[in-house]
């Protein structure tokens, strides 16, 4: 069973012979874990559970061959059944289970002719580590197992060797949080931390605080900004240019009607319309320009003297043109 080459030593053959040499016809005296007597059917109850169990297993179903192992055990309780009994656990991940079984085995058969061979396996399960999954609140912690940094970040997945560890997840910012585990071989564990943010980092960002108590205004900002002339001026001309192009449309209908029906109304009134579209153009491209100048000349100035320079600023249309105060 050391091996698993083949299955063909969980055959029925093999322990039909042990249970039969534990009759009372058979000449060799049994451990002590084996009843004195038994009937002959429990004897055939045996046999059939554990020819049920060693079919299960060679077609790979081990829960079922395990149950049926032991029950054949129950029934007889030969010390030959732990070994298929440890093989079923150890498929099916049971390695405790399976450590537990083989100990007994080589406990109540210590003359086996594998005992060598089992050993060796059994101290193989043993060593075998365990899944600990480590998460931690917030994730992307280093973990660290005994002072060893691991490659995983949490949540994550280490396996660490049977035995009492120390595990800690680090992120900058917060302090280390250790954990004391015990791992047993092949069993899965969880290990959650929750991360407290470390007391230097906090006070570095806390706001200053000025000696009564108060805390500090933030620093002033030394950037700029575009002042409410300049997007003033940018609206006007646009409102201009809108009123210009409209009253240009209507000068041209005048125009095209005057052509096809000429009258004094028609002239008078296309005349108007195309002064106001002038009036309009013109108010536009002086806008424009205004915004210009004044965006140029506040790129000089801070922005703390810039917004009561902007909140100053008017813009008005005068019968002569257009007036920009401050």
């Amino acid at each position: 069973m050391s091996t698993r080459r083949t299955q063909c030593i969980w055959l029925l053959p093999g322990l039909l012979a042990a249970i039969g040499a534990a009759s009372p016809a058979g000449a060799q005296p049994q451990p002590a874990a084996t009843p004195a007597a038994a009937t002959p059917e429990a004897l055939a109850d045996a046999r059939r559970a554990y020819a049920e169990g060693t079919e299960h297993f060679n077609a790979g179903r081990f829960a079922e061959a395990l149950a049926a192992f032991e029950r054949a055990f129950a029934m007889r309780a030969n010390p030959v059944v732990l070994k298929p009994i440890a093989e079923c656990h150890e498929r099916l991940g049971h390695v405790p289970e399976a450590i537990a079984a083989l100990e007994r085995y080589l406990r109540e058969l210590p003359t086996a002719s594998d005992h060598a061979l089992l050993e060796t396996r059994l101290a193989t399960l043993r060593q075998r580590p365990a899944r600990v999954t480590v998460t931690s609140v917030p994730e992307g912690a280093q973990i660290t197992v005994d002072g060893e940094a691991r490659p995983q970040r949490t949540p994550a997945d280490v396996d660490i060797a049977p035995g009492h560890h120390r595990v800690s997840a680090t992120l900058p910012g917060y302090r280390a949080t250790e954990r004391e585990v015990d791992t047993s071989p092949g069993v899965a564990l969880s290990v959650g931390v929750a991360l407290e943010r470390d007391g230097a980092a906090a006070a570095s960002a806390t706001p200053e605080r000025t000696p009564s108590g108060a805390i500090a205004p933030p620093p002033p900002v030394t950037g700029r900004r575009v002042s409410s002339a300049v997007w003033v001026a940018t609206a006007v001309a646009g409102a201009a240019a809108v009123a210009g192009t409209v009253f240009g449309i209507m000068a041209l209908s005048d125009a095209n009607d005057y052509e096809l029906a000429p009258t004094q109304d028609l002239l008078d009134r296309g005349q108007r319309n195309a002064l106001l579209s002038d009036v309009g153009f013109g108010a536009a491209l002086l806008s424009a320009g205004v915004a210009v100048v004044v965006y140029f000349a506040d790129r000089g100035r801070s922005e703390a003297v810039a917004p009561a320079a902007a909140s100053a600023a008017r813009l008005q249309l005068t019968g002569t043109g257009l007036r920009v105060t401050f």
